[in-house]
């Protein structure tokens, strides 16, 4: 991916590349069955926005230029359009939104505020989408975190999937599991594998 940067700021141009395209059906499906499926959520663009020490500055710049506010710790926000807005660490948040919205907001990312930056890290993961009621004991066989009594609706968490690093949370009745490229295929395995013994 061609990128320009400067100090705070790296260029917006939208790119999605699949994660799982070898992997699926000819339906768009990695796992289908009754009671759980998974599919690659597709147009989706990652930005990193890193914050300064200034909480008073940060709330402004993630108003001003996503319309959203910024989550607690393991929490989720959810904004307009699709927007999704997560906690990774005290000083780093994950913003999840459409290539219509990463065009959209590029001119509000020219002049940042010392301190805070943003970057375009689209092409380095994959997202899926979990749909059914057989969903957790799907992801339980490799998860050790309690998604049934811990990951409520707006928690968002990193943690492993087997050896993955992985970062899942849950919207509405659905869980959405973000996944690094270079894991993909691995991930993919267990879960084809899993799935046939639920």
């Amino acid at each position: 991916m061609a990128m320009s940067k400067n100090s705070s700021h790296e260029n917006m141009e939208p790119e999605f590349r699949s994660t799982f395209n070898k992997l699926i059906d000819e339906e768009g499906f990695l796992v289908n069955q009754e009671g759980v499926s998974c599919q690659e959520v597709i147009d989706q663009s990652l930005l990193i926005l890193r914050t300064s020490k200034d909480s008073k500055m940060n709330i402004k710049v993630a108003k001003d230029i996503f319309n959203i506010e910024l989550p607690g710790p393991l929490l989720a926000t959810f904004g307009d359009s699709d927007l999704k807005c997560f906690w990774v660490s005290p000083d780093e948040f994950w913003i999840s939104l459409s290539a219509q919205q990463m065009l959209e907001i590029e001119e509000k990312t020219n002049k940042l505020p010392l301190g805070i930056s943003i970057t375009n890290n689209s092409a380095a993961y994959g997202t899926l989408e979990f749909r059914g009621d057989k969903t957790t004991d799907l992801l339980s066989r490799w998860m050790s975190y309690d998604l049934e009594g811990s990951l409520q609706d707006g928690k968002a968490v990193s943690t492993t999937f087997g050896q993955a690093p992985v970062f899942v949370y849950r919207e509405k009745k659905n869980i959405f599991m973000m996944i690094r490229h270079s894991f993909s295929h691995y991930v993919a395995g267990l879960l084809k594998d899993s799935a046939k013994r639920i």
